[in-house]
């Protein structure tokens, strides 16, 4: 296998489903694009304190807390903590006690690791306007983006009441979301009421099962965790220009979350491929990274530079180039709309 270079070594980290490249994809792409059309320090300070949490929560803490409940729910069912971590489809020759033991540890590890976490998800865009409200006093949007100049004041104390506030409001629904699964455990030691609810349980189970490392998938994002993000983001919002804000980011970027590199992908890895002479695509299926550095030595330095620059631009496209264009839209759009209200040129 030929040296990699430097950029093959980025390219390579960030071309992954782990929780580490999945976090260096948002923090280099949005936090960088968003940072570069911000419009004040205040607002740079709260994309900061929103990315760089959002992007920890969803990509280290779901995985530990997902291994430290897997044990917790192994120990409780007696059975080996490798189980809770295969796949449904995987684990076979067991009996049907057995199955079921594994099936409520699995249901248990999923429910308990989102009744815990999307509380705190909730909390992050609500406590990110407090930092600035308890820094600068401001709570209007425009005036955070600057478009309104106003005076204002620390309003520490206030601030930190609030945040006590909301806190022990997310800590109970998450105290309460865990007692329910606790019910739900007890009462499935009945046959009868198992039965009922196993239709529920195994489709949860087989639909949002964690990987073997305790990784999440997209699908798990999409079911759970966007959508109390961006619940949180409007909860939080603070006038209606942030309102109509959060709604053309989130129309545009969700979806292109989904699709938006499923869309482009192929045909810039086709037209690398034609430039390279390469087959990085090949039946409709893109080569991986490790998938190339197998091939023979004097294929992989071709094959490494077509996938660098196919990879790279969809990256390029997909997460800073949209994220970028989103920003500049909403600061256009913003300014636009206030001006209006106020009838006069800021």
């Amino acid at each position: 296998m030929i040296n990699l270079s430097l950029p093959t070594r980025i390219l390579k980290g960030l071309n992954t489903s782990s929780s580490l490249g999945m976090f260096a994809r948002d923090t280099g792409g949005c936090l960088l694009s968003k940072l570069a059309v911000s419009r004040s320090t205040d607002e740079a300070k709260e994309i900061s304190i929103a990315e760089l949490s959002e992007s920890a929560l969803f990509y280290f803490s779901a995985p530990a807390l997902a291994k430290a409940t897997s044990k917790i729910f192994a120990q409780k069912y007696n059975i080996d903590k490798e189980l809770i971590t295969t796949p449904m489809k995987e684990i076979k020759d067991v009996g049907v006690e057995k199955l079921k033991d594994i099936k409520l540890a699995k249901f248990g590890q999923i429910a308990s690791t989102f009744a815990v976490i999307l509380p705190l998800v909730f909390a992050i865009a609500p406590i990110r306007n407090l930092f600035t409200y308890a820094n600068k006093g401001k709570d209007e949007f425009v005036s955070v983006v600057g478009l309104k100049k106003d005076k204002t004041e620390a309003k520490k104390d206030e601030a930190k009441q609030k945040a006590a506030k909301l806190i022990k409001k997310l800590a109970s629904i998450s105290a309460i979301s865990l007692g329910v699964l606790s019910l739900i455990l007890t009462a499935a030691k009945n046959d009868k009421i198992y039965d009922f609810i196993k239709p529920y349980i195994s489709k949860i189970v087989k639909n949002f099962d964690f990987t073997k490392t305790n990784d999440l998938k997209l699908s798990h994002y999409g079911a759970f965790i966007y959508p109390v993000s961006i619940a949180s983001y409007y909860y939080a919002s603070r006038d209606k220009y942030e309102v109509q804000e959060n709604t053309r980011r989130f129309a545009t970027t969700v979806p292109l979350m989904f699709f938006g590199e499923k869309l482009i992908e192929k045909p810039i890895h086709k037209g690398f491929d034609k430039l390279f002479n390469t087959k990085v695509l090949e039946n409709g299926v893109i080569k991986s990274y490790d998938e190339i550095l197998k091939l023979p030595s004097k294929l992989q330095k071709q094959y490494l530079k077509s996938k660098n620059f196919s990879y790279g631009l969809t990256f390029l496209t997909n997460t800073m180039v949209i994220a970028a264009a989103v920003g500049l839209l909403n600061r256009i759009a913003t300014k636009k709309s206030y001006e209006r209200d106020n009838k006069k040129e800021l």
